[in-house]
């Protein structure tokens, strides 16, 4: 049985495990889930590196991998309980893997190297489903040293940020 089961959010992650070379080894220890937003934009900043291909379609293709779509009336619903701050910090591939994170009732883990996204999960009182990719890599025998958005550190940081707003009640609706 693999670890964990995992949303990888943003591309900053898939981009970094596939940088490392440590893609497949991450996919082989992890079930890996990804919202289809999150799949176009890793795809398109991997245009950006000349060494670094990212083709998620042929690992879904051959079941090591899912990617998923959202239907945009729960994303919107989901969008709908922030305010203009809130809104305003999140992408559309984070707002459709929090959506989904939010209407699942499985105990999935985000890893994400986007302060916005350890925020709204710090906000919404979920702090503990985040993950840094330096955390997952650590437990599950990949470790390395990462830049600082990549480290436990920094998620502490940002959900601790996002928890101080809904005590202060800002963020939500």
């Amino acid at each position: 049985m693999k670890k964990f089961q995992f949303l990888l959010l943003d591309a900053g992650p898939i981009i970094k495990l596939f940088e490392l070379g440590l893609w497949d080894d991450f996919i082989g220890k992890c079930n890996v889930t990804i919202c289809s937003t999150v799949a176009r934009e890793a795809k398109w900043a991997s245009r950006e590196f000349e060494d670094t291909c990212i083709d998620l379609d042929g690992y879904h293709h051959n079941g090591r991998i899912q990617i998923i779509d959202v239907e945009l009336p729960v994303v919107r619903a989901f969008s709908d309980k922030f305010g203009l701050s809130y809104k305003a910090m999140l992408h559309d591939g984070e707002a459709e893997t929090l959506a989904f994170l939010c209407n699942s009732s499985e105990k999935w883990l985000v890893c994400t190297a986007d302060a916005a996204v350890f925020k709204t999960l710090g906000v919404l009182g979920r702090s503990l489903q985040g993950i840094s990719l330096q955390e997952a890599l650590a437990q599950l025998g990949l470790g390395r040293d990462l830049e600082w958005k990549y480290t436990e550190r920094f998620r502490q940081k940002y959900a601790s940020l996002g928890q101080m707003d809904s005590i202060q009640g800002r963020g939500l609706h």
